[in-house]
């Protein structure tokens, strides 16, 4: 984590800070508290010392992973490329790391030959990035809606959520889910 985003964090949270037995209203105090709290942060970051800087935006990381994963189906590549071994998931039926990620899908894609996915948008935010797709296991099939998001840190996305919607046979509109 960065200086600038402990600094963030704290100015949004300072509030916790202030109550009615200790009032934090000292700039110099202020600075110091930062300091420590930067400190501590970085410091407990695994391999912070050797961190390189990224040159890319979290949505290239995302385009990049998506991409990879999903369209090129390289389940392997994309994983070990673009997502941290401390991969964190929220998925009830996928297990957290990296490499549990990738014991899970490789053999679902495998299993799976004609699955396609179509990225119809990608929205993004700060290091949080919200990938819009539809996913199919062949061409006949109707398949979901996915709304996958991911947090990135360091090139690498470190956590994941999802939902995922069947497309249904009707709609109530005319509107696509798309």
């Amino acid at each position: 984590m960065a200086l600038a985003e402990l600094a963030d964090i704290w100015l949004r949270h300072r509030w916790l800070f202030k109550t009615t037995s200790m009032q934090v209203k000292d700039n110099h105090m202020k600075k110091m508290l930062l300091l420590v709290a930067a400190a501590v942060g970085i410091g407990a970051l695994p391999g912070a010392a050797h961190a390189q800087s990224c040159q890319y935006t979290p949505r290239q990381i995302v385009e990049q992973f998506f991409d990879t994963f999903y369209v090129q189906k390289q389940v392997r590549r994309a994983f070990e490329t673009w997502v941290s071994p401390a991969y964190i998931q929220h998925n009830p039926m996928a297990p957290n790391g990296r490499d549990a990620a990738i014991a899970f899908l490789e053999p679902f894609f495998t299993a799976n030959p004609g699955i396609d996915y179509s990225i119809k948008r990608i929205i993004a935010e700060g290091n949080l990035v919200a990938v819009h797709s539809h996913g199919r296991f062949s061409q006949a099939d109707r398949g979901m809606a996915i709304i996958d998001i991911v947090r990135v840190a360091d090139c690498k996305v470190v956590e994941h959520w999802d939902v995922v919607q069947p497309v249904p046979e009707t709609s109530m509109n005319e509107n696509t889910m798309f």
